[in-house]
Formats: structure tokens, C-alpha cells, sequence
């Protein structure tokens, strides 16, 4: 579990975490530089079994990264620090791995609107790595969260979260692992509770404000990784939804927009985008961001 001035929520997160029927895991708390009473919450809990670790705000993804550098379990997975889980979530997952020897489990999720609530079904269809690698750009969860992951895989196809992205980092790393030739397995139950009545504010959430050299770096890392005809229009058809959003973003982005629009145009020309917005990327392109930007504001 990352956790950045989550004072807040950790407590109810820990507390479903902590009472799981499964007994034998460990609980990796990293505290990425929080200034608000976030140590102090975590603090309060004695358990052997929680491990706390607490460094300068580095980002996201560096803190996933050091993570899994010191997780020791068979397995791993993550939990954001404002959700919480069922207490038979990480039962329920082991039980489905043992039973098909699978290297990654998936379970369904809830996302939470406060006094509403959405399930989200994550069925992939198929235990092939390859196809629910790119069902993860556009049809599945493609957070780390709903999914028990074989963790010497990591060590074995050398993959990492890659440094300078903090949104979208738990995508690619999924999808670099997924190129391998793993064994995927699904339980039709939605043990995740994510909360997005508090996420409003979440990195995810503030997606327009990314900077551009971001989601360049992002899509550099993930093409290679999509090469067959299926995959291919499926990247095609998310690199143009995150070209789009970089439309947004603010104007010492240009020099890394012209980029990512020259690497990613033929993406946008292929893909099932409306046309509007497709426009609007090419409007950007031709140096009328400002212009976008106030559009967008007044409209807001």
C-alpha cells in the first residue's frame, strides 16, 4: 500500500486488510512524504505482520517500485490507501490460484459514488496472457488493485515501473508483464471496494493536468510491447484517447506535444474517436492550445 496524506481513509484500509480470514501475509505500508497526520494513523496499529516504510515524496511509481523491491510473500498485491476489501478478498484469491496454478488472479471490483454504487465485472474471457494484455487498454480495470500476481515473475522478465510516469504506472507495468507467457485465472466476485467519492481528487482523477512528456513516455514504453493485429488496434485506439488528453495539458507541454502527435497521428487517424475531438488534437498541434484550454474553461 502507497500511501500520500491519506489520514482520512488509511484507517479503514488497514482495518479491512488486517482482518482477512487469509492470516499469513504481509502488509508493505510506504508513505510517500505525507504532511498530514498520515504516520500518526498508521501508528496506532500493532501488528506483526505490518512492515512501514516512509520516505520523501517521490511519486507514485517509484514508491509501487520499492514495493516490490521488499515484498518477501509468494504472491503480491496492491491496495490504494483510500479503497478497502472484502475480508475474504485475499482467501478467495489464493484458493482460485491454487486451484489452476494461474501467475495472475483477477476479481470483479465495486467503484464507490458515495450513496451509489457501480460493480464492475472484470471477466477477461480467456486464461490468455496476450488477450487480456490488451483488453487491459480499453475494456478491463487496468489497475493493479483486483489482482494476485505470481511475484518472482517480476524478477524473472526484469519488469519495473518505469520512472517518470505516476499515472497510468500500474497499466504499463501490467501490460509489459503481460506480453510473457503467463497463466491467467478470474473470480467472479467483486472482492475490491474502490472509492472513488475521495478519488475525485486522485492522481487519476486530475488526468487533464498530466504534463504531455508523461504520456510520451508512457506510450513509448507500452507499443512495443502490442505487436499483434488485435493488440495493435486496440493501442491504436488508447494512444489516440491520450493523445486527446494531452491536448489539456498546459503550455510548456508544446515541444513534447508536437512529439507525441508526430510519433502517434496515425494512431489518432485509425482509431473509432468522434471527430470532434480529433480536431481538437489537430487544433493543438497547429498552436491554438490557448485557445483550447480557454474553450474548455468556459465551458467548465
Amino acid at each position: 500500500m502507497t500511501a500520500y496524506n491519506a489520514a482520512d481513509s488509511i484507517a479503514r484500509c488497514m482495518e479491512s486488510i488486517l482482518a482477512q480470514s487469509f492470516r499469513d501475509f504481509e502488509l508493505l505500508i510506504l508513505n510517500d512524504g505525507s504532511t498530514d497526520r498520515t504516520e500518526e494513523v498508521i501508528g496506532r496499529y500493532d501488528d506483526p505482520r505490518i512492515r512501514y516504510f516512509s520516505h520523501p515524496n517521490q511519486g507514485v511509481a517509484l514508491t509501487r517500485q520499492k514495493g516490490l523491491d521488499l515484498a518477501e510473500g509468494r504472491f503480491s498485491i496492491f491496495v490504494d490507501s483510500d479503497d478497502w476489501i472484502e475480508a475474504d478478498m485475499l482467501e478467495g484469491m489464493h484458493r482460485k490460484q491454487e486451484e489452476t496454478d494461474a501467475d495472475m488472479v483477477l476479481c470483479d471490483l465495486v467503484e464507490e459514488f458515495g450513496s451509489r454504487t457501480v460493480y464492475k465485472r472484470q471477466n477477461p474471457g480467456t486464461t490468455d496472457s496476450r488477450t487480456v494484455q490488451y483488453k487491459l487498454l480499453n475494456e478491463l480495470h487496468a489497475g493493479m488493485v483486483n489482482k494476485l500476481i505470481r511475484h518472482s515473475l517480476y524478477s524473472r522478465y526484469d519488469i519495473r515501473f518505469l520512472s517518470g510516469v505516476n499515472c497510468c504506472e500500474d497499466q504499463l507495468l501490467l501490460i509489459r508483464l503481460l506480453a510473457a507467457p503467463l497463466k491467467v485465472a478470474y473470480v467472479e466476485k467483486a472482492y475490491y471496494h474502490y472509492d472513488k467519492s475521495i478519488n475525485e481528487g486522485s492522481i487519476t482523477n486530475r488526468w487533464h493536468q498530466r504534463p504531455v512528456k508523461e504520456w510520451l513516455l508512457l506510450l513509448q514504453a507500452m507499443e512495443p510491447c502490442l505487436q499483434d493485429a488485435e493488440a495493435r488496434k486496440a493501442f491504436d485506439a488508447y494512444a489516440a484517447g491520450r493523445l486527446y488528453d494531452a491536448t489539456w495539458a498546459g503550455e510548456d507541454g508544446e515541444a513534447d506535444y508536437r512529439q507525441l502527435y508526430t510519433l502517434y497521428k496515425a494512431c489518432l487517424d485509425r482509431a473509432p474517436l468522434p471527430m470532434k475531438k480529433k480536431l481538437i488534437c489537430h487544433l493543438r498541434y497547429a498552436g491554438l492550445g490557448p485557445l483550447i484550454r480557454l474553450a474548455r474553461q468556459i465551458r467548465a
